[in-house]
């Protein structure tokens, strides 16, 4: 006798790593110019995060462009070569702590030209999180199999197949805080906010979900 189960898993994890991609956007008239202006922010970017205490080889490289930039012409209905662009993405992560990601937003927010960020929180135990949903999900499919073969007056011998979709993506806390280019010289900064954010915030618990398909003989 075949017995076809689902197993379902969710379990709830809570966050310990704190994840921040950046963004250094520079304009300039010549590739020339904004290569040298793009590394030149990038460079003063990464020793500014050297003296908070982080390590040079803890902060990667995700991408880096330089494009012709263009906009516009009403007149012409056509684009208007008007320079070059450079892009330049990081990331940087480390063992949750709010102190630390307070005090790199209030520093980047007081750099003349400072890059945009995005941060996310996750767990440093990714797989072997991933490791104990798959598990869980594999003991509910068991005792669903179980069941089902109790109720037909049989016996469980073993699982001859399993089928389950793998994780795509990192298991990532679905609070998140980004913030565009600011400084202490724009109306809308308020110093208050990075207070607030290192004495009161807490991200929201990671929930995770698996689903396993499953084959059981009984006998």
């Amino acid at each position: 006798m075949e017995i076809v189960v689902k197993g379902e898993a969710e379990k709830t994890f809570k966050p310990n790593l704190i994840k921040i991609d950046f963004n250094f956007k520079v304009k300039s008239n010549t590739y020339d110019l904004a290569l040298e202006r793009g590394v030149y922010s990038v460079e003063n970017y990464i020793k500014l995060l050297e003296k908070l205490g982080f390590n040079k080889e803890n902060v990667k490289t995700r991408n880096l462009r330089i494009s012709e930039d263009s906009v516009y012409d009403e007149n012409t209905k056509k684009y208007i070569k008007v320079g070059y662009v450079f892009n330049q993405s990081l990331n940087l992560e480390f063992d949750y702590n709010v102190e630390k990601m307070s005090l790199i937003m209030e520093e980047t927010s007081v750099l003349e030209n400072p890059p945009t960020y995005y941060i996310n929180f996750s767990i440093k135990e990714d797989k072997k999180a991933k490791e104990e949903l798959l598990a869980l999900a594999f003991e509910d499919a068991k005792f669903q199999a179980n069941a089902i073969s109790k109720a037909s007056n049989k016996k469980l011998i073993d699982c001859v197949k399993t089928s389950f979709e793998p994780f795509d993506n990192n298991l990532v806390s679905r609070t998140s805080y980004g913030l565009a280019k600011m400084s202490r010289s724009d109306e809308s900064y308020d110093r208050s906010v990075q207070d607030t954010i290192k004495n009161i915030f807490v991200p929201e618990d990671i929930v995770a979900n698996m689903e396993i398909y499953t084959i059981w003989i009984a006998e």
